[in-house]
Parts: structure tokens; sequence; C-alpha cells
């Protein structure tokens, strides 16, 4: 459908693009009508919190309170295991940014705008100064609706628009109070209030249920950890360097080595090239890529590997392609694929399922189980846990230049170890998929249902 309107010559401004004015002209009007319900996050008394991390650096630790960088944050999800955390007093000592259940995050600096619900997993945990959490007052709208809205091309654009003549993008205070927010009627609100709060339900019993799979198939293993070195300094006869072509430090890691020698001892184990097929993504050109604001609902998500979080894919990213090129590329992705990251950050694992469509970038390989071999949702568990999955890739990623690479030949060396008891981990994995699934769904809901209401 064709849309047409008119600008006033006097209303002419730099940008010629036509979605600029139509966005502006939307923001006036749904300023003015008196059936939508509207407010600036600046309002007096719309927001009981507005504040972002400490501004000082942090220092991680191995184990102790999750925290949340602005990289962490995608839009409907937030990112548990990025691993960085701080001291639990240290944690404590940060009140003003301590989150709790349904805050509302919002990025300020990097890709700038995004926002994403804290649920039950998240809860206590803490933010950098790139982030801010929003409570906001009942009166004017739910947490839910509120992130929904922030992650909608109304908010983009108004985003977008505070920046004119920026060269560094960064959301100050002044500028995240002077963003609108409309409310069509309360029916709308409640729908997707209800839709999310399910949504995130889902996403927490998913995860759960994942490491409950991962939990026991791990004891199943029969794994003695006492005999796992984590020696930092080891020396390796020229003997042991003649049984292999990688000579590299990392091969020989008695971590890495160590670990599945264990895992050997009382498991039968096979390649990962016997039981799977590969395929790899594609590079569709930048100069392919569609932003947010730009996209068209026809677009197809283009995922690269830091779009692979909790297990899952971003199904908004930064990014996006026409779909004549989705057709053109024709990857045929399917549900229950694990994709799992080779180039950047080496040994992400993710499955697709139903509601899946997207264009995989190169850095992404696609790991498709023979059905007479092993299950996916067996498969998937054993990638997914470090001491199979992240180790073993580790071990065989060599720098191209700068960037860390995992050929996919190297991946088919993947050890897996096949259990008896095999039935509770695909049960529990299988449960865990469906939910974010739904999930998914629900969250594309409620997107299209703000989306026509405000006839975005």
């Amino acid at each position: 459908m064709i849309k047409a309107f008119a600008i006033e010559n006097n209303d002419l401004e730099s940008n010629l693009f036509p979605n600029y004015y139509l966005f502006k002209q939307k923001i006036k009007r749904y300023s003015q009508q008196k059936d939508i319900f509207s407010f600036s996050l600046g309002g007096k008394d719309v927001l009981d919190k507005l504040t972002d991390g400490e501004h000082t650096g942090q220092k991680f630790v191995e184990e102790g309170a999750l925290f949340i960088k602005n990289s962490s944050v995608k839009r409907y999800n937030i990112n548990e295991f990025d691993n960085f955390f701080i001291t639990h007093e240290k944690n404590n000592s940060l009140k003003r940014s301590k989150l709790i259940k349904d805050d509302v995050l919002f990025t300020t600096i990097g890709n700038v705008g995004i926002s994403a619900l804290v649920n039950k997993n998240v809860e206590n945990a803490n933010i950098n100064q790139n982030v801010v959490l929003i409570r906001v007052k009942k009166e004017f709208t739910t947490a839910q609706y509120l992130s929904c809205f922030l992650n909608s091309k109304l908010t983009k654009f108004q985003v977008e628009n505070l920046f004119t003549g920026n060269i560094y993008p960064m959301l100050s205070y002044p500028k995240i109070k002077s963003i609108k927010i409309f409310v069509k009627d309360k029916k709308t609100e409640k729908t997707i209030t209800e839709n999310i709060i399910n949504a995130e339900n889902y996403q927490v019993e998913a995860l759960n249920l994942i490491k409950q799979a991962q939990v026991l198939f791990l004891q199943s293993l029969n794994i003695d950890k006492k005999n796992i070195s984590k020696d930092m300094f080891y020396a390796i006869s020229s003997k042991n360097l003649e049984i292999s072509d990688m000579i590299t430090p990392a091969f020989f890691n008695p971590l890495y080595t160590t670990t599945i020698t264990e895992i050997e001892k009382n498991n039968k184990c096979e390649l990962l090239g016997d039981l799977a097929d590969f395929k790899n993504g594609d590079e569709v050109g930048s100069v392919n890529y569609k932003g947010y604001l730009e996209r068209k609902e026809s677009d197809v998500p283009f995922i690269r590997t830091s779009d692979l979080v909790n297990y899952d894919f971003d199904i908004y990213p930064d990014f996006y392609v026409e779909n004549s090129i989705y057709k053109d590329i024709n990857q045929e992705i399917g549900s229950n694929e694990i994709l799992f990251t080779k180039d950047g950050k080496i040994g992400i694992s993710a499955m697709t399922t139903e509601f899946d469509k997207c264009i995989l970038g190169s850095g992404v390989l696609r790991i498709i189980p023979k059905k007479d071999k092993i299950s996916p949702f067996y498969l998937f568990i054993a990638l997914s846990l470090r001491e199979i999955g992240l180790y073993q890739a580790k071990q065989r990623t060599v720098v191209a230049s700068t960037i860390p690479h995992l050929r996919e030949d190297r991946i088919g060396d993947f050890k897996i170890p096949i259990i008896k008891n095999q039935k509770k981990i695909i049960e529990l994995t299988e449960k865990a998929f469906e939910l974010k699934d739904k999930r998914k769904k629900l969250i594309n809901d409620s997107r299209l249902l703000l989306e026509k209401s405000l006839e975005i």
C-alpha cells in the first residue's frame, strides 16, 4: 500500500527521506489527539526512577552478581551469559543501579535506544553507565508496554532525531526525558502487558529447563574433576607435536586435554562430523543492510555472531535485508538446527525454532544433526556445555590477523559423548525450545499490535 502525504516548503529540512516527515507528522498529531494518551518521560511524576550505572570501572570476578553492559541489552532480551560479574559486596554498595524485576533498561551509548525488561533471572544484577534503568509509575503505563513502545519505530525516530549534527550519539538524561510515549487505548495496553509478562515467564522457564538438562548431562558423564588440570604453564614433547597439525599452545592446554580425557574414560565418544552435516552462513554485503527504522515488515533479520543470545538469536537485530535477497540466498534454515559461532566470539551455541526466519552471516555455522544418528536436542546440550563445546572450540581456534577463527573441519573433530540415558535430557530441552518459540510469537504479536494501534 502506497502512503501519500504533503510537506509544506517551510517544514522542509536537510533530511529528504519521506519516512522522516511521516514519523514527524505522527509525533505531532498523536501529541494533540484527545483519544491518545501521551506523556513525556520527563513529565511531572511520570517516573519513580531514572538512573544509570556507576561511571567508574569495575573489577570483574569469576562468580558473583551479574553485571550488565550495554552490549548485553537486546530488543526484548538481556543476555544472561556474557559472564561479567562483580562481588556481591560491590553490588550491594551500588544500590542506586541495582535492578529489580520489571525495571525497564534502555541503552544510551553504542547501539542507542534499545530496551529490555528485567525478569526473575536478572533481578538483583547491576548495570554500567551506558544503560539506564527506568521505573515508570503505574498510573501512566506498565513497564511491559513502555519497553515495547521504546523498541518501536516511533521511539527509534525520536532517538535518531535527537542526534542531528552529533558525530558520537549518546542519550543524556534531558534527551531521554524528551521522548514521548503514546497509548492508543487501555485494551491494547493490557494485551501487550499480558503478552510480555507471559513471554518473560517463558524465557525464565526455558533457561531453567536448559540448565537442568545441562546439569543432568554433566552428572551422567561421571567426570572426576580432581583429575582435570588447570596448569597455566606446561611443556609438550616433540612426539605429541607429531600427532596433530595444530601447533598452538591452546591445543595442548591441560584444561582442555584432560577434560576430554576424563570424558572418554567412562563414555563412548563420536566425532561431530559423523553425527551432523554443516552449512555455512553467507555475507550479503553492508550495502544491503537496513537499520531498524528503515526496515519493512517483509525484510528479514541478518544474524551475525553478536546476535546469538541466551541460546537463541536476536529476532530484532541491528540489520535487516530485503526478502528478495533472502530468497536468492535460499539458506533454507529449518527448526531444530544448531547454530555455533566460529568467528569473533567463538563457541556460542543456539537453536532455531519454528518461528525463525533469517539470513545467517558467515561467522555462524549451521550444525544439522543426522536424524538417524543423534537427537538435535541432545546434541545442542552437549555443545552448549563448556566442557564439550566451548573447550574444544577454544582448543582449535586460531587468530587470523586480529580475528579469532575456527575452521569447519576442526569443528567436525569435536568429540561428542554418547550417554545411555538421553530421554530426560531430550525432553527437558525440547520443552525449553517450545517455550522459546511461544515467547517469540508473543513478542512479535505485541509489536505488531502496538504498530497497528498507532499506524506505524
